[in-house]
């Protein structure tokens, strides 16, 4: 029995071992190694000269033990950064949503107008097409699609913008069970979480789990920028890698707020269930309900 558990616990650990050696830690890591070299003597040439030197007037001067110390070391810096970065994801991602301290408010309020207006410029587009969609051909066509694919990731009221692409895509998802059936999804949503079947939250979890992995992954290509202190072409690379990490972030951010109406569409009437309430068929009168079951899970029952 005892060696089973050994065998389970190695697995583990041997799995957590190989998921550090993709890890967008590892590649910061090695991106700052790789610059420390550029700026040594280059990458074809001295630099890989001077990092052998390094080497052999430290760990490698000592015994193999303290040279797999040091390896082992690395390892855990890299294994630290890793969970360091895990802990700190849900800042990092109110903060690509757009919720910014104080002191960057002014900053908030114009990116707010600018994209606004360009919100409304896209909105009044697609309206003015979809008046003419019955006679739509070729690009009017193609812009229709593009426009209506756009405003599914848009709150329905301007008042509920965010100053990012990927705050508007998670504020449309908390803010659409509102407009559709007067339910806040903040407030319901722990309750109706318990309700869903296991399939469903399994699949909420994936796609949850993969925007806070590219939210990470775009915090590890901007923090890449440090390590212009070594090389010049540390910039362009930090670039690249926040430019990818949050499209990556913002197209799993629709994932997973696609998947989390469609559990309010599919599931809001075992949440009525379980509370004890009836589902009103009137959309007029649902509205009016979830509005209340809402105040009602938030703050309790009213008493006279």
């Amino acid at each position: 029995m005892l060696g089973s558990v050994w065998s389970g616990f190695g697995g583990k650990a041997a799995e957590r071992w190989a998921s550090l050696l993709v890890s967008p830690a590892l590649a910061f890591w090695g991106a700052g190694l790789l610059a420390w070299v550029h700026a040594r003597g280059g990458l074809t040439g001295r630099g890989w000269v001077a990092l052998e030197a390094a080497w052999k007037a430290g760990p490698g001067a000592s015994s193999v033990v303290a040279q797999a110390c040091a390896v082992l070391g690395v390892l855990l810096l890299v294994a630290t950064s890793t969970r360091l970065s895990e802990s700190t994801t849900e800042p990092l991602i109110r903060t690509m949503e757009g919720y910014w301290p104080a002191v960057a408010t002014p900053i908030r309020l114009l990116v707010m107008v600018v994209r606004s207006w360009h919100a409304d410029r896209r909105t009044a587009r697609w309206r003015a097409l979809a008046t003419a969609r019955a006679d739509l051909t070729g690009g009017d066509h193609r812009a229709y699609l593009r426009l209506t694919a756009w405003r599914g990731t848009q709150p329905a009221d301007p008042a509920d913008r965010m100053p990012t692409r990927l705050g508007n895509v998670l504020r449309a998802a908390e803010t659409r069970p509102r407009h559709r059936y007067g339910l806040e999804a903040v407030v319901c949503w722990p309750h109706l979480w318990l309700l869903l079947p296991e399939h469903v939250r399994a699949e909420l979890s994936t796609a949850r789990s993969r925007l806070d992995e590219h939210a990470r992954l775009w915090s590890w290509g901007l923090l890449i920028a440090v390590w212009t202190v070594f090389t010049w072409w540390a910039l362009p690379v930090a670039l690249v890698a926040t430019t990818i990490g949050y499209r990556l972030a913002r197209s799993s951010a629709t994932t997973y707020g696609q998947l989390v109406q469609a559990s309010y569409d599919l599931h809001r009437k075992d949440l009525y269930e379980a509370l004890g309430r009836e589902l009103p068929d009137d959309p007029e009168a649902e509205a009016l309900a979830g509005a209340e079951l809402s105040r009602f899970l938030q703050r309790g029952p009213i008493r006279e």
